[in-house]
């Protein structure tokens, strides 16, 4: 039997109708790799938006370090971490007369408040008194004045003086419709020095600055706010 026998004409249709199909499917692959580097392109953005974010929590911390660092400066105490205020001492360590210092230089909702008790009042000293020191007046509070207290000197537990600043009562937000602020307040402050500068005022919240009376106080001059206000 003779077999089929297919003319030149024929041959060359079968060849025009595939290539049309390869060329498709072959730009179909090339389209598919030019797409791939493009689908991680939008991933780079992420970071560097969350970056950007970053440095807005650092200044936060600066009001803090600042109050602590003049606080130090101010009581005269010496710390062995002065960025945290932790192991700090008032005294002659050398001779053994000292005391160890726990500081607190938050005057705000968290602060440590208590009123002057004595009925002579109180001179504040820039220095705790110790061997060899030579600690001298920087005030005098009448009894009945309100303060805050910023540092504690004790020897074991007992806390034998305070370091206190006196506030203005009505700057103490705790004070409004407190009682113990009927009994402690504004009293009249002498002996302070005139620096020319400032009166005692609010800086940012919890902290003061300007002439404001402060110092080293024996704890037993003070009613002590031990609750709290």
């Amino acid at each position: 039997m003779d077999m089929p026998h297919l003319s030149s004409h024929r041959i060359r249709l079968a060849r025009l109708t595939i290539m049309p199909g390869l060329l498709l499917a072959l730009g179909a692959c090339a389209g598919g790799d030019s797409s791939a580097p493009t689908a991680s392109a939008p991933a780079a953005a992420t970071p560097a938006g969350a970056a950007a974010t970053a440095p807005a929590t650092v200044p936060a911390a600066a009001p803090a370090a600042d109050g602590l660092a003049a606080l130090i400066q101010a009581s005269g105490v010496k710390c062995s971490n002065a960025n945290t205020g932790s192991g700090c001492t008032a005294g002659d360590v050398d001779s053994g007369d000292f005391y160890d210092v726990e500081l607190s230089p938050d005057c705000g909702d968290q602060g440590f408040f208590a009123g002057v008790a004595d009925a002579k009042g109180v001179e504040t000293l820039n220095a705790v008194p110790s061997t060899g020191s030579k600690a001298s007046v920087t005030a005098k509070l009448s009894k009945g004045q309100l303060v805050c207290v910023q540092g504690i000197g004790r020897t074991g537990q007992n806390p034998l003086f305070y370091y206190v600043v006196a506030v203005p009562a009505a700057t103490v937000g705790k004070c409004k419709g407190n009682t113990l602020c009927d009994t402690y307040g504004d009293r009249p402050i002498t002996g302070l020095a005139n620096t020319g500068g400032e009166a005692c005022h609010v800086a940012a919240p919890g902290r003061y600055a300007g002439n404001c009376a402060q110092g080293w106080v024996s704890a037993d001059v003070l009613d002590v706010f031990s609750n709290g206000m």
